[in-house]
């Protein structure tokens, strides 16, 4: 069967999501300020070019009136040297009083209705296909048409040369751009610079457009000036956009790092504090274990002083009940001592130093120390085993660990009848292991407790502070054994395992509890 996918980048993608939107909408912000900036610019060009295209275009017709009314007035014959000085006059002509014009009948007409319609310059004919106009003047004073009269060819695409247009000072340039302009008359439109208005037929994509129409300032010359330009993909702001984009990436990966630096920073401060409390814990619980350690000789001493006490009393006084009894207490003292003595070792060399010591007999010198305790308790108390079982430990945790078990034991057999307690000692030495078993008759221990028996504060026992398995549990585990629980029928086994003696100390002697 599959197993279920896992869900836990979710929230981090999530924790991440307004960031992610906060960066996509500041770059597209600033790339929308960056394109509307180069849209306003380029409009701004556009619309300057135009009206220096049309200011030219109008002072080129103005020029053309000036011609006229100047040889009009002087009634001069047309000089080849005007055409040198106006490039885009491409003929004059001259007709005398009483004349025809010459020609063409229908530029002859043409001229003639113009010159008889108006005393001013007037356009007699355009041709926008090929983009020539003819205009006309009366001579002043003249009357009808046998009056003496000039007109000017004008070709529109000469009115502005290359080097004074704003959209481009080459064909080449006019054809990378997209600005295109024509001169409109009648419907009829020309291109300006047609060599390099071919590209108008097929406009590149545009984004946006720009448009200027304005008539010519000459009422002779009525043509409108139309000017259009595409604002395309080509034109936006790439270098722009492509260092603000830089410039926001940068500044977010910053504001990324320097949020994680926080974090972790927090993080840091979190666990430095969840340190200080684990080690205040620590110390409750050491003291707290301590305490407990140190209860049970300290009970014994009270009450084998109190015993002795009690025997020099009688007449006539049990003196060797008394030694006996302060023999004991004495050996409960030593224990004190000795428990508080690898207190302050594990505090400056944690770790005890492990020994050989022989587990048979320091279980059975704390069998004999606790039996006058189990005669009082009524408990029936066995010790079986190999004679001499060399172990590597720590003899005073190890004696703690016997003398807390035992402990247990008789505790938890104070409401059984016929209470009975059994100590085991073996060795195996195809894993090397000596086992220690304590096994009683009692009810045994709860289901409830039964998978927390080793943490600290657990207690199967009311009123126990449920210290005293975790310690034996922690020194076991420091000297490379292990201390479990067994259900027994009736009553509950604890089992402690311990590594053996290596074999180059096997020559060395046997540590004897004292």
């Amino acid at each position: 069967m599959n197993a279920p996918p896992k869900l836990s980048a979710l929230p981090r993608f999530g924790k991440l999501l307004p960031c992610l939107s906060a960066g996509f909408a500041g770059a597209a912000l600033g790339c929308a300020l960056l394109i509307q900036q180069s849209l306003a610019q380029q409009r701004e060009d556009f619309e300057t070019g135009a009206r220096i295209a049309h200011r030219l275009l109008s002072q080129r017709a103005v020029q053309h009136e000036a011609v006229l009314v100047t040889l009009s007035l002087l009634r001069a014959t047309p000089d080849a040297r005007l055409t040198a000085v106006y490039p885009q006059v491409l003929q004059l002509r001259q007709r005398a009083a009483g004349e025809i014009w010459p020609g063409p009948d229908r530029l002859r007409t043409a001229l003639e209705a113009a010159e008889q319609s108006s005393r001013k310059p007037q356009l007699a004919a355009a041709d926008m296909t090929t983009g020539r106009f003819w205009i006309v003047m009366p001579t002043p004073n003249g009357a009808g048409a046998a009056a003496e009269a000039h007109a000017l060819e004008v070709s529109l695409a000469l009115m502005v040369p290359w080097s004074e247009w704003p959209f481009g000072a080459s064909p080449e340039v006019m054809q990378a751009s997209s600005t295109r302009a024509w001169l409109v008359h009648d419907g009829a439109a020309f291109a300006m610079h047609a060599e390099a208005a071919s590209s108008a037929a097929n406009p590149p994509l545009a984004l946006r457009q720009f448009t200027f129409d304005k008539r010519l300032a000459a009422e002779s010359q009525p043509f409108t000036l139309h000017v259009e330009q595409n604002y395309r993909i080509a034109d936006l702001p790439w270098l722009s956009l492509a260092l603000w984009l830089a410039a926001w990436s940068a500044l977010l990966a910053s504001g990324v790092h320097m949020l994680r630096l926080r974090r972790a920073r927090r993080r840091a401060e979190a666990l430095l504090r969840l340190g200080q409390v684990s080690r205040l814990n620590a110390l409750g619980e050491m003291a707290a274990g301590l305490a407990h350690e140190l209860n049970q000789p300290l009970t014994a001493v009270l009450a084998n002083t109190q015993a002795a006490m009690r025997l020099l009393d009688d007449d006539p006084p049990e003196a060797d009940a008394a030694r006996a009894a302060m023999t004991q207490a004495a050996a409960q003292a030593r224990r004190a001592a000795d428990v508080v003595a690898r207190l302050r070792r594990s505090i400056e060399r944690p770790g005890g130093k492990c020994v050989t010591v022989d587990l048979a007999e320091l279980v059975r010198s704390s069998a004999n120390l606790l039996e006058p305790e189990c005669r009082r308790r009524g408990v029936a108390m066995a010790v079986s085993g190999a004679d001499a079982v060399p172990v590597a430990a720590d003899p005073v945790a190890l004696e703690q660990i016997v003398h807390n078990l035992i402990g247990n034991a008789l505790n938890a057999l104070e409401a059984t009848p016929a209470p009975s307690l059994q100590l085991a000692v073996t060795r195996d030495p195809a894993t090397r292991q000596a086992r220690l078993s304590v096994r009683d008759n009692g009810p045994g221990v709860a289901a409830a407790v039964r998978d927390h028996l080793f943490e600290p504060f657990v207690s199967a026992r009311p009123g126990g502070l449920g210290l005293g398995l975790s310690l034996c549990d922690t020194l076991a585990t420091e000297m490379g054994g292990r201390l479990r629980h067994q259900a027994a029928s009736p009553g509950a086994e604890f089992i402690l395992e311990l590594p053996l003696a290596r074999s180059e100390d096997a020559g060395q002697p046997v540590r004897r509890p004292a």
